[in-house]
């Protein structure tokens, strides 16, 4: 039915040049059967190609009107969902909806790619859990993110800034600060090679730090990709591992963290239980990222403290058990 309908808007948006057609097999015709006398065939060829530039001319416009539309329409982060969503193949999400997709590769995907910010979901929820699986199973994970490069600082100042600039009043986020950025990610990255290290039979990990920033957060599973925004009150896309969509952009992420500052994982000192302030410090030594003097012992105490954490930032509570160390 819906392709029935989709062939009348069709046939009705082009009836002007069926028009133009029909008139130009008419001359066509009479000339043949000789009922135009000479000289009338040739005097109704420029009306015909009158009405055919008319109608080019028109069809152009109408081209810019829609052009111009999308133009606008994608300069909005709302609109970009709308012409990302707009094919079969690509499914938009609501909050409860992005949770349920994402629990679900968490408990049956063997590789993860994340691209986004902080990560902090990822460092709390995502990582343990597919770690935990894993280990359950007895298989192994591929862990590859992205994040924002901590030692910049002007480019954490201008993602602490954008986040600021879009949260309502009230909201979490204004309490945001360039500090506490940078803080967390050196939590994320200390967990993913806390849980490396603890894990090293089943975990591989790749970390790449990167010197854009962007409002999306892409997902990359076995068997989706999926795109969020600021957090799960906002809509997001699913783009499903059959879709002509999934490759491409599975080619467009892994690519992106080959371009980023990919550190050396295996260079990291052995870290305990519980990673003191002096482990801490030697870990990101070791990573070519230094925490410099602005960090204080306790901003680095947090750092260490926040790495396992695993309390769910979107719903303030603990997913599944502690993390245990093999």
């Amino acid at each position: 039915m819906a392709n029935v309908k989709a062939r009348l808007r069709a046939a009705v948006s082009n009836v002007d040049l069926g028009i133009v057609l029909l008139v130009a097999a008419a001359v066509s015709v009479l000339d043949l059967l000789d009922v135009l006398k000479d000289g009338q065939s040739d005097q109704l060829i420029l009306p015909v190609l009158a009405l055919l530039a008319f109608v080019w001319i028109r069809d152009r416009n109408r081209q810019a009107r829609v052009a111009d539309q999308l133009d606008t329409v994608a300069r909005t982060t709302d609109g970009m969902w709308r012409l990302l969503a707009s094919g079969d193949s690509v499914k938009s999400l609501n909050g409860a909806a992005i949770t349920r997709l994402l629990e679900e590769a968490r408990a049956g995907s063997d590789m993860w790619l994340f691209k986004g910010g902080t990560g902090t979901f990822i460092r709390a929820v995502t990582l343990p859990e597919c770690v935990e699986r894993a280990k359950k199973k007895r298989s192994k994970l591929r862990f590859l993110l992205e994040l924002i490069d901590p030692t910049d600082e002007p480019l954490c100042a201008e993602y602490t800034q954008l986040h600021l600039s879009l949260a309502d009043d009230g909201a979490e986020e204004k309490g945001w600060t360039s500090l506490g950025t940078r803080k967390d990610v050196y939590s994320t990255i200390l967990a993913a090679c806390w849980y490396r290290q603890h894990n090293s039979q089943v975990l591989e990990l790749r970390i790449g730090l990167s010197r854009t920033i962007s409002l999306f957060r892409c997902d990359l599973t076995k068997h989706n990709l999926v795109i969020t925004q600021r957090g799960p009150e906002f809509p997001g896309l699913a783009i499903p591992q059959n879709s002509p969509h999934y490759n491409p952009w599975s080619i467009e992420l892994h690519n992106s963290l080959d371009q980023t500052k990919l550190l050396d994982v295996t260079r990291a000192p052995q870290l305990s239980a519980r990673p003191t302030v002096d482990e801490t410090r030697q870990l990101f030594e070791r990573l070519g990222i230094p925490l410099t003097e602005e960090f204080e012992d306790s901003d680095v105490a947090d750092i260490a403290r926040g790495a396992l954490n695993r309390v769910d930032p979107y719903e303030g509570r603990v997913p599944v058990a502690a993390p245990s160390v093999n």
